[in-house]
């Protein structure tokens, strides 16, 4: 097996380098030249991040070729890139889909932790043998998360348990690379922070969806998803430079 730590290790790396904990969250929408909006905007940004994360806005329309190109870029620039499909099948399934997605350069997926324990720990164990890390979602950070995660469930020994929590003890059982928990769920945040056993958060949810950079930071995030309110203002520059600011201070 790969060292579990390696994804971890690149992109803790990656922030060094940039001296940045944003991860740009690449949600383009539709354009007849997708493809290299993508590259343009990596480009015009890639010394203010350290990875990207990629989802269904690209992964679907473009080809294996153009995102191969777009993450040789980022690779280029120091960047690692995160396929976010929040994974949630069959063992089997979940082994084709990272094999492909590896092969296609992305260098950390996603995962739904619904799949079970042990179906969590063959994920990673899988992905860490093609140097693939995994994330864990915990707690997302739309409004429905509560009627999912925020569910409580009724364990065979009559203990109630709410289910982020359960997906917490999978997550540090199966050694995953980091877990996500929105940005704008603060309490949740806090509470999963102070038992992560070093295992790093990745919070979405910043700006558009209300969530606070200096707050997630101050209750323990560690990257810092963050796609919209960047490229969709009038000076993303400006704006990103600002972000990096509060999270230096």
């Amino acid at each position: 097996m790969v060292d579990s730590l390696e994804f971890k290790s690149r992109i803790s790396e990656a922030e060094r380098v940039k001296r940045s904990r944003i991860i740009l969250a690449l949600d383009l929408a539709d354009s007849p030249d997708l493809h290299g909006v993508a590259l343009r905007t990596i480009s015009s940004l890639e010394e203010h991040i350290c990875a990207l994360k990629i989802n269904f806005h690209l992964i679907l329309p473009l080809s294996r070729s153009e995102l191969l190109q777009v993450n040789q870029l980022a690779h280029s620039y120091g960047l690692q890139s995160i396929a976010d499909i929040k994974l949630n099948d069959i063992p089997s399934t979940n082994e084709r889909a990272i094999t492909h997605l590896s092969g296609m350069g992305f260098d950390a997926v996603t995962v739904n932790p619904f799949i079970g324990a042990e179906g969590l720990q063959d994920t990673v164990i899988r992905a860490h043998e093609l140097r693939c890390g995994i994330l864990a979602l915990v707690y997302m950070s739309h409004k429905g998360a509560r009627f999912g995660f925020g569910s409580t469930l009724l364990e065979s020994n009559n203990r109630s348990m709410q289910l982020y929590r359960k997906f917490f003890q999978y997550s540090i059982d199966s050694q995953v690379d980091g877990i996500v928990v929105g940005a704008n769920q603060i309490e949740i945040l806090k509470e999963i922070s102070c038992g992560a056993n070093k295992i790093p958060i990745y919070s979405p949810g910043l700006g558009v969806q209300g969530g606070d950079v200096k707050r997630a930071s101050d209750s323990g995030t560690d990257y810092f998803i963050i796609g919209r309110t960047i490229f969709e203002s009038e000076d993303p520059i400006r704006v990103i430079t600002g972000l990096r600011q509060i999270l230096d201070d």
